[in-house]
């Protein structure tokens, strides 16, 4: 900025030439200029303005154009707020600060709340005169934001507790206080909000002699949860001591570093279940002689308990997720629990925390996605497929995450039809079929996979309500166990699932039920104990006019080498130094430049690069502008675009065009892999 301020041309500026200033000017930027920290001065009452290298980055595209500007010319967008601020420190030269400060500003094209410390000191000539400002800040946007996504997220997590079917709430620490409890919890225990925080030894206190404190010590202490049925509770519930028949799960939870630091509890109220089994069991013993007498009362226990298993399913329901949610919600309050102290201490370096919240709730959103298929509420994106291409390029997925222990072999039938489907949807359901026989084939086996065109006469689809026509079918045969009748009957059912509490939803094989059903096609199960199981997907023969033939998908080598350059042009210094990173992890030689004329200048200086890897929108020059004068100079050199625009945002606004090649924000270390490499050799 030193240089900037000498090679300005002052001639035909208000304020003159340099060597005309006053002292208290040049003092000032003596100051403005030698300090390491944002400092700007605004001299006179037009508030004409100068600043420092580090300040350089606040004005953003404004830099360097607002140098010697007025600032009510440069801050248009929050002159409203400042400049009363500036002018009361003109007029009285009392300073001022603000702390976390929201000011509207553009960036990018847009206006954006940003939030700001800074504070406005006066400046004095020799006569006590006011006669500029000095101006120092530092951005806090960050920490703002990261703040709200706290809370934010705390809410959205007792959101989901308080849809949760049953009782729910979350202990933490070797004393279980209440950290979070839903509004049926409340109910079960007769209990308000006024128990978290607390003990359960001081909330519950007639739980102790019970016994569940010293249960809830052992789960804490061993790690193992613990599964209670028909437990009686007495439980102080409006005012009289009850007694209460709990179905209940008490499971550790466990921090970012796999301590324990609380326990998961979810029970569920079976006391009218058990008196209606208990009832139904007093009449039969006794039915005989009292069949006339006790029909009412007999009809009236069946339908207590009729509705008694509809809670026994949503009790299955949770039982089964409870280990997949569970490991969701220690992921996230650990996560958030620990970016709480980080920024409490003052250190807003929390990103890896952020990420591990993101991916619990990313895991979340997966279950619910599996919830979604299975209601048959998730649309579907059918397309024209080749099923033997499908299954030959799923073969080396299946390979890797089955086991070696696994034998795979394909049998493809020459002359298979195409099918009409969901490509996402088939890949997800032949994967959980090979999964299923996995789990069944303990020791190891073989699985096989075969295509073959069939059909259905009237009379089966009359029987299964399948439309009469040609159908691609996809068999998925195993050698392992095997099922018997009773098995094989529920084997679609929701969450049935013969696994172990924690190990299994149950919604597999619904999944693939619901997605071949919505298809318009139909499943078919054979299986016997001892001999494996067979499971046949048929899908209707797609008859279009002109057949879509998916693009083949090359295989792209991911890594470089060393004797290949990339450089890499980007503003952020976050973005910077991970591309930098993980092209280096790649194999690549990397070269990096903070916007457009550093990179110019590298090329200029002689670096012999083979790829240009640069953001669109940076200031001075915007990516389109860099890579037009780089090709200019290197025309062999590949080009790879990066933007934040959403895709189709991105093409409509200008900012790329469609044959562009182009990685979004934010990617992933494989994704930048892909494209580097598939560009290079291009």
């Amino acid at each position: 900025m030193g240089e900037r301020i000498r090679a300005f041309d002052w001639a035909k500026h208000p304020l003159g030439p340099p060597d005309q200033w006053p002292a208290a000017l040049h003092d000032a930027l003596r100051l403005c200029l030698n300090s390491t920290f944002p400092t700007a001065i605004y001299w006179g009452r037009d508030l004409y303005l100068f600043y420092n290298d580090a300040w350089s980055p606040i004005p953003a595209e404004r830099h360097p154009g607002a140098l010697a500007k007025r600032g009510a010319d440069v801050w248009t967008d929050i002159w409203s707020i400042v400049g009363p601020q500036f002018e009361n420190v003109l007029d009285t030269g009392t300073g001022f600060a603000a702390y976390d400060q929201m000011l509207p500003m553009e960036r990018g094209g847009r206006t954006t709340e940003t939030y700001w410390n800074y504070s406005i000191t006066a400046i004095y000539d020799e006569h006590g005169e006011v006669v500029g400002i000095f101006n120092q800040g530092n951005e806090t946007t960050a920490a703002i934001v990261a703040a709200r996504m706290r809370e934010e997220e705390k809410e959205r997590l007792r959101d989901l507790f308080a849809q949760a079917p049953g009782a729910i709430a979350v202990l933490r620490g070797p004393q279980h206080e209440f950290y979070i409890a839903n509004e049926a919890y409340f109910e079960l225990s007769g209990r308000s909000r006024d128990i978290l925080g607390r003990k359960i030894a001081e909330a519950l206190p007639e739980v102790v002699e019970q016994g569940f404190v010293a249960l809830l010590d052992k789960v804490y202490q061993t790690g193992e949860p613990f599964i209670g049925f028909n437990v009686p509770v007495e439980l102080v519930r409006k005012g009289e001591l009850q007694t209460r028949i709990i179905d209940f799960i008490y499971h550790p939870t466990r921090d970012l570093e796999g301590h324990i630091d609380g326990i998961f509890v979810q029970a569920t109220d079976v006391t009218d279940r058990s008196r209606a089994e208990t009832a139904l069991q007093e009449l039969n013993a006794t039915l005989e002689q009292r069949v006339a007498a006790e029909v009412a009362e007999r009809m009236r226990a069946e339908e207590q308990l009729r509705q008694a298993h509809k809670m026994d399913a949503i009790g299955q329901l949770t039982g089964g997720i409870a280990h997949d949610f569970n490991n969701m919600l220690a992921v996230v309050i650990g996560a958030l629990n620990l970016m709480q102290r980080r920024l409490a201490k003052g250190d807003t370096d929390v990103t890896r925390y952020i990420d591990a919240a993101t991916d619990g709730a990313n895991r979340a959103s997966q279950l619910t996605q599996r919830l979604l298929a299975f209601s048959r509420q998730q649309p579907l994106n059918p397309s024209s497929i080749d099923a033997n291409k499908l299954v030959a390029s799923m073969t080396e997925l299946l390979s890797r995450t089955l086991g070696e222990h696994i034998q795979i072999e394909t049998v493809l039938s020459a002359g298979l039809w195409r099918t009409f489907a969901d490509q996402v949807q088939l890949e997800s359901a032949i994967i959980n079929l090979g999964v299923n026989a996995r789990d069944a084939m303990g020791d190891g086996g073989k699985l096989t996979i075969e295509t073959a065109n069939g059909s259905v006469d009237a009379a089966y689809g009359a029987e299964h309500g399948l439309a009469p026509g040609q159908y691609v079918m996809i068999c998925v045969t195993d050698t392992g166990a095997g099922m018997d009748a009773e098995t094989m009957a529920q084997a679609f059912d929701p969450f049935f699932t013969t696994k172990e509490v924690g190990k299994g939803t149950g919604l597999g094989l619904s999944q693939v039920f619901g997605f071949v059903r919505k298809s318009g096609g139909h499943v078919k199960l054979y299986s016997e104990l001892g001999h494996g199981t067979t499971v046949k997907i048929y899908l209707p023969r797609f008859y279009g006019a002109d057949e879509i033939v998916a693009p083949e998908l090359i295989a792209v080598t991911r890594d470089g080498s060393l004797a290949e350059t990339v450089l890499v042009v980007e503003d952020d210094p976050r973005v910077r130094a991970f591309s930098t990173e993980a092209l280096r992890e790649l194999g690549y030689t990397v070269l990096s430049a903070v916007n457009g004329p550093d990179a110019l200048r590298q090329v200029d200086g002689g670096a012999k690069i083979d790829l240009l890897f640069t953001d669109m929108v940076m200031p001075e020059m915007n990516g389109r502008q860099l890579a037009e004068a780089v090709l200019a100079r290197l025309p062999r050199v590949k080009v790879v675009f990066t933007t934040g625009y959403a895709p189709n945002a991105a093409v409509h606004n200008g900012v790329l065009e469609p044959n562009m090649i182009y990685l979004h924000k934010p990617f992933t270390l494989d994704q930048l892999a892909e494209k580097i490499r598939a560009a290079l050799d291009a």
